[in-house]
């Protein structure tokens, strides 16, 4: 593995981490709650005696209104009620950029929360070199540990390739990406049900004469580009193309990589994701589904209870990401990407840490994701969950027969080199293939721009 650069939001942490862990930067001597200064309990005794500890706790569940954020809000509730010596302090968000804004303040300030949930945004390779965030791979070998324990889920949090070892966090949540295939109105056009992306090539020009966009992908969510991106690299070349981009550089004038900006090229230029691809967000895409204007639906595993809400969610297929005819071994590869993992900010040794662990465990444990996945109705998760499955609708069942056999999985390739200022470059230049711009002079700007960011 080639030594990363900082670059400059993981430079600014970085530095403030050091310099806040030092005795003269504010925080108490034994490090108590990551910097933050033991505070006194409603018996004003110390926290660091018998009385009630405090723990400060950040998500992105706050909304009572939607089921997941609910079903964590109360899951933090339930442990408020077991554990009445333990205080916590939510200071949870669910915007995007105030939850980054939070977090990189509290980071700077050198007071990681107690217990919180670290997206891919945050350099967590740069919390777990500081000490900012504990190591739990002891907490995982422990025999009290019902939760995940699958290392494949642990990618984003094991930097043990870099030299780091340890465990740094744990998923508590996966989001997949498949397809969602409109089979009446295939087959009202005498149309096959594809099985392979030759299928989906041979059915393109005879929906698209008749006004329908194949393939339905919101080219407007720069993500998503790289998502499409990230899936065609794996089902043509496996595994091995994730690690191309796990290594901390890419040459992105590497025959394979080229091979799959052209394939992806490919497919714009023959309209396989219709005209106005660049100017929709999901909503649009979804819409249009809905309405029989889009064949086949590339969606995130977050809307299946919209698309099972649809009008015609009774004629809907919900498969993988589809495979190469010439490459079936791959077609077990499912893009999973475990965004948001939780970690732990109190040092080891104090009650803090203590209380940390008792509430991780808790909110990591088999009851927790067996109850989520009842509450849910259905879903990916790091292990397996044990549910009514009689609830699920027809795509959820759909979605549960296929994801079983899922063997390898991928997140975003630009996830696994830890830096979010090259991995929002990436995407944006993904994103000027709908625009006409030629994959020769996309690969020739990202690779300068990651020889920047990334020496050999």
């Amino acid at each position: 593995m080639k030594k990363l650069l900082s670059v400059a939001l993981a430079v600014s942490m970085a530095f403030s981490l050091t310099a806040c862990s030092s005795p003269t930067s504010g925080g108490n001597a034994s490090g108590t709650g990551g910097g933050k200064e033991a505070s006194a309990d409603k018996d004003g005794q110390n926290s660091g005696r018998q009385g009630k500890v405090r723990l400060t706790y950040l998500s992105r569940y706050t909304n009572p209104e939607d089921n997941r954020a609910k079903f964590f809000m109360d899951r933090l509730d339930e442990f408020r009620t077991q554990n009445p010596d333990i205080e916590i302090e939510d200071i949870s968000v669910t915007d995007s950029d105030a939850y980054m804004s939070k977090m990189k303040s509290l980071i700077a300030a050198g007071a990681a929360p107690d217990v919180f949930a670290c997206s891919a945004q945050i350099p967590r390779y740069d919390l777990a070199k500081n000490g900012a965030i504990a190591n739990v791979k002891p907490l995982i070998q422990s025999p009290e540990w019902t939760g995940p324990s699958d290392p494949k889920f642990f990618l984003g949090y094991d930097f043990s390739d870099m030299g780091l070892d340890g465990v740094y966090g744990v998923p508590n949540n996966l989001s997949t990406l498949q397809m969602f295939i409109n089979t009446k109105l295939l087959e009202e056009r005498g149309l096959p049900i594809p099985e392979t992306w030759e299928d989906v090539e041979a059915i393109a020009q005879p929906l698209i004469s008749d006004g329908i966009t194949p393939v339905g992908l919101s080219a407007k969510n720069k993500p998503k580009c790289m998502m499409f991106f990230t899936l065609l690299g794996v089902k043509m070349y496996g595994m091995d193309f994730q690690k191309k981009f796990a290594e901390g550089y890419v040459d992105w004038n590497d025959p394979q990589v080229m091979d799959v900006l052209d394939k992806f090229k490919s497919y714009i230029d023959m309209g396989m994701f219709g005209p106005d691809a660049i100017s929709f967000a999901y909503d649009n895409v979804m819409s249009d589904f809905e309405q029989g204007k889009v064949a086949i639906l590339f969606e995130a595993g977050f809307q299946f209870a919209k698309i099972q809400d649809m009008s015609n969610s009774q004629d809907v297929a919900c498969v993988n990401f589809f495979v190469f005819k010439d490459k079936p071994e791959y077609g077990n590869i499912w893009f999973t990407d475990y965004y948001e993992g939780l970690c732990i900010g109190s040092k080891p040794g104090t009650r803090e840490y203590d209380a940390a662990v008792k509430l991780f465990t808790f909110m990591l444990s088999q009851d927790t994701f067996n109850r989520y996945a009842e509450t849910m109705g259905g879903g990916a998760y790091p292990l397996e969950v044990e549910f009514d499955r009689s609830r699920m609708g027809n795509i959820m069942e759909d979605f549960m027969n296929e994801y079983k056999e899922c063997g390898e999985i991928t997140a975003l390739l630009t996830s696994y080199n830890n830096d979010p200022v090259i991995a929002d470059l990436t995407a944006s230049e993904m994103q000027t293939l709908f625009v006409g711009r030629s994959t020769e002079e996309i690969a020739r700007t990202l690779t300068a721009e990651y020889e920047k960011a990334f020496r050999k």
